[in-house]
């Protein structure tokens, strides 16, 4: 088997996983579900993966990655205020997904904060790389409650992720992603 074949099938192993993660997630997910959604026949999964949680941690290491490339984007801002409005601009293309089936990292952190494995720290490393980014930022503009503040933002985007999906109203996220924008706006 080629190295491009082989990452080709991990590849869509790992797209179907996470992908299934979200809109089921992790506990309602089988390896078969994971291998019929890929297209990889399930006895190939073992070759890739050895367990169900290392699917998971690809995943959340796609998430992680996903999430640099936010970052990366909103680094070419010029000001530290620019990056962050970047970034929830980032965040609110999402809001149809959120609303049916819930914030992808946000729900990993639920489901894994309730499981005693080490995915549970990687999970919740998500979030914490989130927080740490936007608290730069906030430093960045010269804020002494940087912390505070990125606690803040990510929690309110955290919270009407949840509230999206419990109403089925993307409407609701939006609508805290534009309050979040003004907020960064008016701070001195």
């Amino acid at each position: 088997m080629t190295a491009a074949k082989h990452s080709d099938k991990r590849e869509r192993l790992v797209d179907a996983a996470r992908d299934l993660f979200h809109r089921r997630g992790y506990g309602e997910t089988s390896l078969a579900d994971i291998a019929r959604e890929s297209g990889v026949p399930v006895g190939n999964v073992y070759y890739y993966f050895k367990t169900k949680e290392d699917i998971a941690a690809a995943v959340i290491e796609q998430h992680r990655a996903h999430m640099a490339g936010i970052a990366q984007v909103a680094e070419t801002r010029p000001t530290a205020r620019a990056r962050l409005l970047s970034m929830l601009d980032s965040l609110a293309c999402d809001c149809d997904a959120i609303a049916h089936s819930g914030c992808p990292m946000g729900s990993l952190c639920v489901e894994f904060g309730k499981r005693d494995t080490a995915l549970r720290e990687e999970a919740n490393r998500l979030l914490l790389r989130m927080i740490d980014w936007v608290e730069r930022q906030f430093a960045g503009m010269g804020r002494t409650d940087a912390r505070a503040l990125a606690i803040q933002l990510v929690s309110t985007v955290q919270g009407a992720s949840v509230l999206a999906l419990a109403m089925r109203d993307p409407g609701i996220l939006r609508q805290e992603l534009a309050r979040m924008k003004t907020v960064v706006e008016g701070l001195a």
